[in-house]
C-alpha cells in the first residue's frame, strides 16, 4: 500500500511538472504576435466635423457606428470584452453594463435608429439587447438574434427578423441583409459555434450559448455612398453579383489558416464583385483584451500579417486600384 501511494505521488508530481512546462510554453507562444505596423496599412484620418458627411466609427471586432448627422446605424453591438480565461473555462458571462453605458455616452450614440447583427456569436451580439433598451433602436437580424434581444427583455416591437434581400429604411440610410456564411474556421466547412439559438438567451450564459444563427452581408446604402460590411470572412459564391458599393469593411479573422487561395476567393466575391475602391479591414484584433486595446492575435491563433500580405498582393494585382486603410478605434472617419 505504501509503495502504491508513493507511485501515485510520483505520478502526480510528474503530471504537475508536465502541466507547468506546457503552460509556460503556451504562455510564451501567446505573446508571439506581429505588430499592427507589420500589416503595412495606414490609418484613415479622423473626421474634421465637416457638415453633411457620412462617418463611420469602429469599436473593435465588427462593431461600427454609421452617422450622417441625423441618423445613426450600429452594426453589431459588442462593447463587452470576455477575458480569455472565461472563454477557455466556459464560465457564464454577462454584458459589462458599465462599459456599455460609458461607450454610448463617450461616443455620443444618441440618435440610434437600428442595430444590425452580422450574426449572433457573443463577440458580435452580446450587448445588442442592452443597447436597444437604452435607445429606441430596432434590432435587425435572424431569429437567433431576436432571441438574444428577447433574453434582454427588448420589447417585441423593437426587433425584426429579415429574410435575405429584405431592406429597411432609417432616415436616409437603407439597410439590406443578404445571406452569407461564417468563415469556415470550425470543424470541416462549418464556422465556429454553428447552429441556431432556440430560446431567449438570458444572461449570464456560457459563450457557447451564442450560436451563429444566420450570417449576413450587410449593405448600407445612403444617397452619398454605399458600404458593404462583411463581418465574417465567409461568402456564398455569386450572392453579391449585381451589388455595387463604394466601400467594403472586411473581416480578416481566421483567414491565415484558410490559405491564400481562400483569401483570393473571398476578395473576388466581396471587393472585386462589388467594384469597391476602398477597403477597411475589421475583426483582426485580439478581442479578449479590454475595450480599446487593439493588438493582433498571437501568431499561433491567427497570423494576420500573413493575411495582410496576401490582401496587399490582391489589391496591387487588380484592374482597379483599391485603397486599404485601418479604422482608428473610437474616432469617426469620413466615408463619403
Amino acid at each position: 500500500m505504501t509503495s502504491l501511494r508513493r507511485r501515485i505521488q510520483i505520478l502526480g508530481l510528474v503530471l504537475l511538472a508536465v502541466t507547468g512546462i506546457t503552460m509556460t510554453i503556451l504562455s510564451r507562444l501567446w505573446e508571439e504576435r506581429a505588430d499592427i505596423a507589420d500589416l503595412a496599412w495606414q490609418y484613415a484620418e479622423p473626421a474634421d466635423g465637416e457638415a453633411g458627411s457620412v462617418t463611420a466609427t469602429w469599436f473593435g471586432v465588427s462593431t461600427l457606428l454609421f452617422d450622417d448627422g441625423e441618423t445613426q446605424i450600429m452594426i453589431d453591438g459588442a462593447f463587452t470584452r470576455i477575458p480569455l480565461r472565461d472563454i477557455l473555462t466556459l464560465r457564464r458571462v454577462s454584458s459589462d453594463i458599465a462599459t456599455i453605458n460609458y461607450a454610448l455616452a463617450e461616443y455620443r450614440v444618441d440618435r440610434l435608429a437600428a442595430i444590425v447583427a452580422v450574426h449572433s456569436h457573443f463577440d458580435h451580439a452580446i450587448d445588442i439587447g442592452h443597447i436597444a433598451n437604452r435607445s429606441s433602436a430596432v434590432v435587425l437580424g435572424s431569429e437567433s438574434t431576436a432571441y438574444v434581444a428577447r433574453g434582454a427583455d427588448v420589447p417585441v416591437e423593437q426587433y425584426q427578423i429579415l429574410a435575405s434581400g429584405e431592406s429597411r429604411q432609417f432616415g436616409e440610410f437603407t439597410i439590406t441583409l443578404i445571406n452569407s456564411k461564417h468563415a469556415p474556421i470550425g470543424f470541416g466547412d462549418e464556422g465556429w459555434l454553428p447552429g441556431q439559438i432556440r430560446q431567449p438567451l438570458v444572461q449570464p450564459a456560457r459563450i457557447t450559448a451564442w450560436r451563429e444563427g444566420e450570417s449576413y452581408s450587410i449593405v448600407i446604402g445612403h444617397p452619398r455612398g454605399t458600404t458593404l460590411v462583411q463581418g465574417s470572412g465567409g461568402f456564398i459564391k455569386g450572392n453579391l453579383r449585381g451589388v455595387s458599393v463604394d466601400v467594403v469593411m472586411l473581416s480578416v479573422a481566421g483567414l491565415a489558416g484558410l490559405g491564400q487561395d481562400y483569401v483570393a476567393a473571398l476578395w473576388r466575391e466581396t471587393v472585386a464583385a462589388t467594384g469597391a475602391r476602398r477597403l477597411y479591414p475589421i475583426h483582426y484584433e485580439d478581442f479578449t483584451r479590454p475595450l480599446g486595446e487593439i493588438i493582433l492575435f498571437p501568431d499561433i491563433v491567427d497570423n494576420v500579417a500573413r493575411t495582410a500580405g496576401w490582401i496587399n498582393e490582391l489589391a496591387a494585382a487588380g484592374e482597379n486600384p483599391v485603397d486599404i486603410q485601418l479604422l482608428p478605434f473610437g474616432d469617426a472617419i469620413v466615408l463619403y
